[in-house]
């Protein structure tokens, strides 16, 4: 039999031709470890892993081999590869291979679209190998394919605080969304339970001490930290140690690095960069006034706030003046001499701060031709960056007086000088021709302009508006659905557009609200922490946080994500309705009513703050100021389902059954799979004594959730009170009581729920299993009239007619209608019994 050879090419080869699939770049990772690690375990180094000593199979199955190991120097072709120690000339290691590993999974990485979760755990797993300090680096390559493999991770191997399973709590702080991950932990924004305040959460690796002592570093150094007070750093709080995990908080401040700002919206011009080079120098020189060094000075450690404030942060590579030297820092923004293993400096940090600036203005790290520089600005960074320390600025505060001093002469230059008057004649007509062209292209000017500064083009910005008007009116069929739909093909056209994804977390909190399906819940939640990933300072992305946080019953933390919204977009309607809805939920009904009041001032044509006023108003009882406002936001939508819901809620609360049965129907013709309509008409019709009609309305109602216990409920009172199929009614019970049981599971404490079910085992004579249900629905909600009214019914079917009499007594007692009582079945002996309370009897004596 013949033999043929296989076709190798490398890796570098096949990521420059074609982007890899989840499943390659998983094989080709594991393959590469795989061998790595097994001449590791025989006491072979490669010290030279790059991609292009790493041979793929040219097949559909990559395979991955290595070839090439030696322990060669730093290259042209692989300096990109080694570990710092290694360009410093020390000798190869584990760790050095580690590092080299971590290059390599960084390009596949990002020749690869992950799911979010994956690329998070290959972001934590790359970032750890990357480590400029060789032992912050994973252990050994086993350790390595263990955090980027799903599978590895089922392996019992004990699980290690450094393997960086994203946790939900740490001490007394609430992890609400992690900012970021680097070579030295993790940044979280965090809630903290105690103060009740938002702080910025850094968790810190391992550094290979011992408990004890490594706690002990820490505080020393947040004590360090600590003395540095300027208005251009960001102080810390505390510092503390759980779960094996030492971290240290600060304030939360919003706005966006300085590395974000130049990749979102490009160099900044030489003046801004002049003055934001001042603010660093002052900060700088508050650092090392206090006896520090930074030592990891980039545009990732530094941030631009909202207020317009200009902050250098991250003190974790601080380390009092003379003290250990050790790695740190990033190597772009590394003097030379610390490449060569000399001791950082305050000219080391001089040296960055030129390299920064030099990325500000131009959004790379060396000075080449091309870049458009002053000359005096040029000679600033030049000679900030001098390879030769002493040639460099003596201290920031040196470097803070040339950048003035270029910006005072910039200043100068550029005062304006007058034109001759033809010269102004000549572009008064230039700038009329302009506008009248302008004119004719507004329309399309204005669009681009309006997506520009929502942050995303102008395709994905007209779906996103579509996506919005949609929403807008979620009470149509289809609408909710059509919006995520719009929201995700934006999302397609323009990654990065948080607004976007704000919206489709609203959506798919809609979708969860309308049918309680946990999946929406899930998508929700990922959707805003992926906004809030994006951009979490608009005041759109703010407010989904707050919204979702209050529904999800975290009120305080959700009432001061909606408080942020406002002071970013003091004008917002929606904000204001969202604050309300919050504040409802406390109980702070007269607050609530005000700011729904002022969404409705705000947006006086928006349906939905009538409509949300009048919800508010039902539930305290007022149902004729409720009416008015429904009728306001009926007249602006005609064919709104949801208005003529809570409209018939309103006739059904006042006896009004007649009209209640009319809107119901009303909003159940506009939709069809209204279910809520379906379930309340059917409620109607029972009250009515329509019990064939409710029957069938009920039966569509369990066609349309097939899953849904309360549907089943009321299908088998109406089979019960129609007389014909007391066996249907039966098994109709059981099957509400069957799929109520994995609820009542997860809410053991909802007394509407522990209240139905335990009435549900009332009605087939289960008093074993209805009597503990009715007591606790009593002790849960002893003053709710709707509870204790259901719990008499189901003490009248158990034939306790005292107790019966005692709780439909105190439930008309708070309000609850006596319409319903006079003509429920349940209650038919018990309106002729002499101690029913008088407002029932007066009915029996005409039936």
């Amino acid at each position: 039999m013949a033999e043929f050879a296989i076709s190798r090419v490398t890796l570098r080869s096949r990521l420059q031709s074609r982007r890899l699939t989840p499943g390659e770049a998983l094989a080709i990772a594991t393959d590469v470890g795989r061998a790595l690690e097994r001449a590791h375990a025989a006491g072979q180094i490669h010290g030279n892993l790059t991609s292009t000593t790493i041979l793929l199979q040219d097949s559909s199955a990559p395979n991955a081999t290595i070839q090439d190991s030696g322990s060669e120097g730093p290259t042209i072709e692989n300096v990109e590869h080694l570990a710092p120690e290694r360009i410093a000339g020390g000798p190869p290691t584990v760790a050095a291979d580690i590092y080299s590993l971590g290059r390599i999974l960084e390009q596949i990485r990002s020749a690869t679209s992950f799911d979010q979760r994956t690329d998070s755990e290959w972001d934590v797993a790359i970032q750890r190998c990357l480590d400029p300090i060789p032992d912050q680096r994973f252990p050994s390559v086993a350790r390595v394919l263990q955090a980027i493999n799903d599978e590895g991770r089922t392996l019992s191997i004990a699980a290690s605080p450094s393997t960086l399973e994203s946790p939900k709590k740490w001490g007394q702080f609430q992890l609400l969304q992690r900012l970021g991950v680097g070579g030295f932990g993790e940044v979280y924004r965090a809630w903290d339970l105690t103060l009740e305040r938002e702080v910025a959460l850094k968790l810190l690796l391992p550094r290979g001490l011992k408990p004890e002592e490594e706690f002990a570093s820490i505080v020393s150094e947040a004590r360090a930290m600590a003395r540095v007070r300027h208005p251009n750093t960001v102080s810390v709080y505390g510092v503390d140690s759980h779960d094996g995990r030492v971290g240290l908080w600060s304030d939360f401040i919003r706005g966006q690095t300085l590395a974000r700002w130049v990749e979102t919206e490009g160099p900044r011009p030489e003046k801004e960069t002049l003055e934001i080079g001042m603010a660093l120098c002052d900060a700088l020189s508050a650092v090392h006034h206090a006896g520090l060094l930074h030592r990891d000075i980039k545009p990732g450690n530094a941030m631009r706030a909202d207020d317009g404030r200009i902050l250098l942060m991250d003190f974790g590579l601080s380390h009092e003046l003379h003290q250990e030297t050790r790695w740190g820092g990033t190597i772009d923004y590394m003097a030379p001499e610390l490449l060569s293993g000399r001791e950082p400096s305050v000219q080391s940090d001089i040296y960055a701060m030129g390299v920064l600036l030099q990325f500000l203005c131009s959004g790379k790290v060396q000075i080449s031709k091309s870049d458009t520089l002053s000359p005096a600005l040029r000679q600033v960074i030049e000679t900030a960056t001098n390879v030769d320390p002493q040639e460099r600025y003596g201290s920031a505060t040196k470097l803070r007086e040339a950048l003035a001093a270029t910006l005072a002469s910039s200043a100068s230059a550029a005062l304006p000088r007058k034109k001759p008057l033809r010269a102004r004649v000549a572009w008064i007509a230039a700038a009329v021709l302009i506008l009248c062209v302008l004119a004719l292209l507004i329309p399309r000017v204005r669009k681009e302009a309006q997506a520009r500064f929502a942050g995303t083009n102008r395709a994905a910005y007209e779906d996103y508006l579509a996506a919005e008007d949609a929403l807008q009116r979620y009470d149509k069929p289809g609408n909710i659905e059509k919006a995520i739909e719009l929201y995700k093909k934006t999302l397609e056209r323009s990654p990065n557009f948080a607004l976007a994804a704000a919206g489709l977390a609203r959506a798919d909190w809609r979708m969860y609200l309308n049918t309680s399906d946990k999946k929406w819940f899930d998508e929700a939640s990922e959707a805003a922490a992926n906004a809030a990933a994006m951009n979490p300072n608009l005041a759109p992305v703010q407010m989904t946080l707050g919204m979702i946080h209050v529904e999800q019953s975290k009120v305080g933390l959700g009432t001061q994500e909606l408080e942020q919204a406002r002071q970013l977009d003091p004008r917002s309607a929606d904000i204001r309705a969202a604050i309300g809805e919050a504040y409802r939920v406390q109980g702070r009904l007269a607050d609530a009513k005000t700011e729904l009041q002022t969404a409705i001032d705000l947006a006086p044509d928006n349906w939905r703050w009538p409509y949300l006023l009048a919800a508010l108003q039902i539930d305290s009882g007022d149902f004729k100021s409720a009416e008015v406002n429904l009728r306001i936001a009926l007249e602006k939508t005609p064919d709104n389902p949801r208005v003529l819901y809570n409209l018939g809620l309103v006739y059904r609360k006042q006896g009004r059954l007649e009209e209640a049965s009319k809107a119901y129907q009303d909003a159940f013709k506009l939709d069809g799979s209204y279910f809520q309509a379906a379930m309340a008409l059917g409620t109607v019709l029972m009250l009515q004594q329509r019990y064939d009609d409710a029957l069938e309305i009920y039966k569509r109602a369990v066609e349309m959730r097939s899953g849904d216990w309360n549907s089943w409920g009321n299908l088998a009172a109406a089979q019960e009170f129609t007389g014909r199929d007391p066996d249907q009614a039966a098994r109709d019970y059981r099957k509400a009581i069957e799929l109520a049981a994995p609820q009542l599971a997860t809410t053991p404490d909802d007394p509407f729920l522990v209240s139905r079910v335990g009435k549900f085992y009332a009605s087939v004579h289960d008093s074993p299993h209805a009597l503990p249900l009715l007591r606790k629905s009593l002790v849960l909600a002893p003053n709710d009239p709707e509870v204790l009214e259901r719990v008499a019914e189901a003490y009248e079917l158990l034939g306790d007619r005292e107790q019966a009499l005692k709780l439909i007594s105190k439930a008309l007692q708070l309000g609850f209608s006596k319409d319903y009582s006079k003509h429920t079945p349940v209650f038919k002996a018990l309106r002729r019994d002499p101690r029913a309370p008088q407002q029932l009897r007066e009915t029996a004596i005409h039936q």
